[in-house]
Formats: structure tokens, sequence, C-alpha cells
């Protein structure tokens, strides 16, 4: 694995500058680092932001510093403002997050994703993870998406690599959303560059969901709203509005579900 003391770009092989955050995750931090760590793509640049743990997880990175490119421990004001310090180390040339718990599916993926790259004209690469639950449960979460069809589509951002230059051009993650500052971003960045954006139908990561609660999710979806109002015309917002509200409905009345 390459350091931050070598040159960014090899030849036509970009490097992948990776942001992990924690806090408190002893039980799943090593899992984690160590599916970065074994991947076959060699020009990987890795940074892991720590929010002030006290349990084990300190200890668990430090057996793994040497292969670090650079870690720090420090509290932060929630995940986005901890992925925005992490985004703000990177030095490499695309730039990818992936929280503690969560890991790449397999040792090969960013080798995969780093191709498509090689063609300049690609901003980003998006694909599926695979969404796991306590109870061992499993699906695919994914598929291609448009500036129209995130009206109502998420980009996982685990499944999602971008060219460092798009948070120079749009901004880091707004903290002032705590659940959808991710959702804003891709939103910004496929309305500018909606042909540049590669779907690349592999899945990138598990992600281990405890499940959304219902004031959770009506939070998500009242954060969305306000997103949708400053990124899409009024025709448009009232499309994606309406299925916004229909979530809200489903969440807080449970019952409709099964009908």
């Amino acid at each position: 694995m390459k350091t931050e003391s070598d040159s960014i770009l090899y030849g036509n092989s970009p490097v992948v500058s990776i942001v992990t955050v924690c806090l408190n995750s002893e039980p799943y931090m090593e899992k984690t680092i160590q599916s970065v760590l074994n991947q076959t793509y060699p020009y990987v640049e890795y940074i892991i932001v720590d929010g002030g743990s006290n349990d084990g997880t300190i200890s668990t990175i430090k057996k793994y510093e040497d292969r670090i490119t650079k870690w720090i421990s420090e509290p932060d004001e929630g995940i986005y403002d901890a992925m925005n310090k992490g985004i703000s180390l990177c030095k490499g040339d695309i730039i990818y997050c992936l929280n503690s718990g969560d890991y790449l599916y397999n040792k090969n993926i960013l080798r995969k994703v780093a191709e498509q790259f090689f063609d300049s004209s690609v901003m980003g690469v998006y694909g599926n993870v695979e969404v796991r639950d306590e109870m061992g449960n499993n699906r695919i979460r994914g598929s291609e998406v448009t500036y129209n069809t995130l009206l109502y589509k998420r980009v996982c951002h685990q499944a999602l690599f971008v060219r460092k230059t798009l948070f120079d051009e749009f901004g880091k993650f707004s903290t002032s959303y705590k659940l959808s500052s991710d959702h804003e971003f891709v939103i910004k960045c496929i309305k500018k560059y909606r042909h540049s954006f590669v779907y690349l139908n592999e899945t990138i990561a598990v992600y281990m969901s405890g499940g959304m609660s219902c004031m959770q999710m009506k939070k998500t979806k009242l954060e969305d709203l306000k997103i949708l109002s400053s990124n899409y015309d009024p025709v448009r917002f009232l499309l994606g509005a309406a299925v916004c509200l229909a979530v809200i409905v489903k969440y807080k009345l449970p019952g409709i579900s099964k009908l």
C-alpha cells in the first residue's frame, strides 16, 4: 500500500483514498480495516478518523498503523463532520467513504472500480451494496440512477467513488443535515455531470444495518424534502415530495405497510 509520501498518480493508475470514520467500534473495526488492506489494487491511501473512542478501537487501529496512511482521534460534531475531516486529509485522486462495521465485498473490487477512472471523463462510479441486518438477513441494494430518479432513489455512500475534484467544486458534506448530506452531494454531482457517472453492476461493500426506526425515517425524509426543494424545479419537487410524504405516513402508521 502506498503512503502519503508517495506521488498521487502512478502512470494512468489513480490513487484511491479511503476514509473510515469510527467511534467505539471495537467489535467491528478489524474487519473493516482488513477489507481495505487485503485489496489487490496497490494504489490506496487509507485514512481513519476516530471520534475519541474509549473502548478498544484505538488498539485495533494501532495494530495496523504501519499500513494505515494516517489516523487521528478527536471529538467531532457528527458523522458528516468526521467524514469531512477525513476528506480534508486525502491526497488521492478518488475518494471513497467506508464506515466502521462496513467492509469491501471482495479483495478485487477496488481494482474493478479504479479501472473505470482510467477514462478521464468519468467523474464518479457507483455500484451495489449488500445490506445485512443483525438477524443475518441480507439483500442487494442498488441500481442505475439518473438526476430524475434521485427524487426517490438513493446511492449508498458505501457504493460511491468520486473524483476529489468534485469535493473541491461542490464542497464537502453539509453538517446542517444529520442523515442525508451524502444524498444532497450525489444530487448536486449528477445534476451537473449526469453523463459522467458510471454504474458498475457489482457489489461494492457489505453494509451492516441495524434497521431504521420510525423516527429516523421521518427525519431522513424531512431532510430529503429540504434537499429536493433546493435542487429541483417545482414540478419535479412535487413528485419527490409526494414520495417522501408517502414514506413518512407509512412509517408513522406501520399498519399501512401490511395493506
